[in-house]
């Protein structure tokens, strides 16, 4: 039996009442969610950890997609609570994308899409302990500047931003499933080979979480993937 029910979990904080409605303020009130395909309620009721993809490319048009949410909703939820923490950064690896070719591109806060990064997509064997990461069509790494995050808030900020990046990261997640794509979050990427392919210095790009996308195997398995 697994020490956290997760589903009970989602179900207890989905229907939870709500809270008490606070003061009321003369700002603005916050702008609406990006939208997403499907509803993202019923992908978090059916959400799991799936670490076997089909050979298929991943949806070309679902990732932006699924990032510009992410970055919504940390603009959105994050930013004005936390004004000085750097936003996280996503890095992702494009193995097998519709419309992307192959290699490592970067998406920022503020730009209007991805940008490559210099050099070849390195193998992602080389990248990833578990093995089936490397099989993804997209691996998203989640970065950000911790050494600014400590200078501006102290040994907190290290604290406070992995809390960031990991809601980032499963934003991008949830808004993946919700346009029918499957994955997991995982550590991310070895240190040594995040250092020596994407740069990853431990301090002003330093790794937080990260992410395997694919589109789902047409047959299931027992092989196939977890859930939890």
């Amino acid at each position: 039996m697994p020490l956290i029910d997760i589903g009970r979990l989602t179900e207890d904080l989905l229907t939870a009442p709500p809270a008490s409605t606070p003061p009321a303020t003369h700002e603005p009130p916050p702008r609406a969610p990006v939208a997403v395909p499907g509803s993202p309620v019923e992908a978090l009721r059916r959400r799991g950890a799936v670490r076997a993809w089909s050979h298929e490319p991943l949806d070309g048009t679902l990732l932006p997609r699924a990032l510009d949410y992410a970055r919504e909703q940390d603009a959105r939820l994050w930013q004005p609570a936390f004004p000085e923490l750097p936003s996280p950064v996503a890095t992702v690896l494009a193995h097998s994308v519709e419309g992307l070719p192959r290699g490592v591109y970067r998406y920022g806060a503020g730009a209007p899409g991805p940008t490559p990064e210099p050099g070849e997509l390195p193998p992602l064997e080389d990248l990833v302990l578990q093995l089936e990461f490397a099989r993804a069509p997209a691996v998203v790494v989640v970065h950000g500047d911790l050494a600014t995050a400590v200078a501006r808030y102290g040994v907190t900020g290290h604290r406070q931003l992995l809390a960031r990046g990991a809601a980032f990261a499963h934003s991008v997640w949830l808004a993946s499933l919700c346009g029918g794509a499957v994955g997991s979050v995982f550590a991310g990427v070895l240190s040594a080979a995040g250092r020596n392919h994407l740069g990853l210095d431990g301090a002003g790009r330093a790794q937080l979480l990260g992410l395997a996308l694919g589109r789902p195997r047409r047959s299931a398995s027992p092989e196939g993937g977890s859930r939890r």
